[in-house]
């Protein structure tokens, strides 16, 4: 029984290394790896990694069989509903110079559109896969076409089939989303902190009164208001500092094990990491009865190993992979 990855913002990842990015100038890179990637695939393909029946529902483009051909030499399980609009190409740029500090600058293009018999379809795919599902992944953006409250229908769908539901997206799609009652929603403090309470409080994901260690009252007060009034649990990341667990006003703050600055070769798909490494270990722990109020201790024993699969992801140049030594210690 797969975990389905909803990914509806595809594409091909192009991760490059430079030795340090000069501005104006020629660059000459010293290696490039082609990936198909987005949320929902990294996820897919971390999953796989350790060794969860899984695939990733996409939709495809005039340049579907690269990303097919990429897909099987990976060993990834992908099913691309037909578009005909090209899909996107993104870069990250990964500077190593030891010198200079490591660096990555990320370049992401725009989704093409879908039309309606891309969004038709796709429908009918989830439908017709949920009966043999056991859970549901919705990570990352929309592409233009797919119409205001599609994610909200297809995380209704699988909650009326006894699908457990969990989110990685924000803004007004994750307030919608939330009728359905996902049994878990990861993003990072700063997607939360602008989702529900907008400017209230000064920076982001790596700056500011959100990115300090030790957080302000205020804000764990702040979260735990929004948290009494949903009927989901919560785990917000904050990148090296540590991890607020959050459901019915209850705040917990799990650490995160320090990763040396220079072990970070690309972040990127880290966030996607921890999401299937979480999911992982709750497939191993959480009965199917669990799922509508999972427990918080094992949330936090899942938090662990999420932990971990989005450090290892960090130490590596491609997005939504893990070490092979790291596997190898699973």
């Amino acid at each position: 029984m797969p975990v389905i990855c909803i990914c509806l913002s595809p594409g091909l990842q192009r991760s490059v290394i430079i030795d340090s990015l000069i501005p104006g100038e020629v660059n000459r890179l010293k290696s490039v790896n082609v990936d198909v990637a987005g949320k929902g695939v990294n996820v897919c393909r971390v999953l796989q990694r350790l060794g969860v029946e899984a695939l990733c529902l996409a939709q495809g483009g005039s340049n579907a069989d690269e990303l097919m051909s990429l897909a099987r030499l990976d060993g990834l399980d992908l099913r691309l509903i037909p578009s005909s609009s090209p899909l996107r190409t993104c870069t990250s740029i990964v500077e190593t110079s030891m010198s200079t500090g490591r660096r990555v600058t990320e370049l992401v293009e725009p989704s093409s559109p879908v039309d309606q018999s891309c969004v038709d379809t796709m429908t009918h795919a989830v439908l017709a896969m949920l009966p043999s599902a056991t859970a549901l992944v919705v990570a990352g953006s929309m592409a233009p076409g797919f119409p205001v409250g599609y994610l909200t229908r297809l995380a209704s769908m699988a909650r009326e089939s006894g699908v457990p539901v969990l989110l990685d997206v924000q803004g007004s799609v994750l307030l919608d989303t939330l009728a359905a009652r996902p049994a878990v929603v990861k993003i990072n403090l700063a997607e939360f902190a602008a989702t529900f309470f907008a400017r209230r409080f000064c920076g982001g994901e790596h700056g500011g009164v959100l990115a300090e260690p030790l957080l302000a009252p205020e804000i764990i007060n702040a979260v735990a208001e929004v948290s009494r009034n949903q009927a989901t649990s919560f785990v917000l990341t904050r990148g090296a500092e540590s991890i607020l667990l959050v459901r019915d006003g209850e705040v917990r703050s799990i650490p995160v094990p320090a990763l040396a600055a220079e072990q970070i070769i690309n972040p990127i798909g880290s966030g996607d990491a921890f999401l299937a490494g979480m999911l992982a270990q709750l497939l191993t722990s959480c009965s199917k009865a669990a799922w509508d109020r999972i427990p918080l201790e094992a949330l936090e024993q899942a938090i662990g190993l999420a932990t971990a699969c989005a450090q290892s992801n960090a130490r590596t140049v491609r997005p939504g992979l893990l070490e092979a030594s790291f596997m190898a210690s699973l």
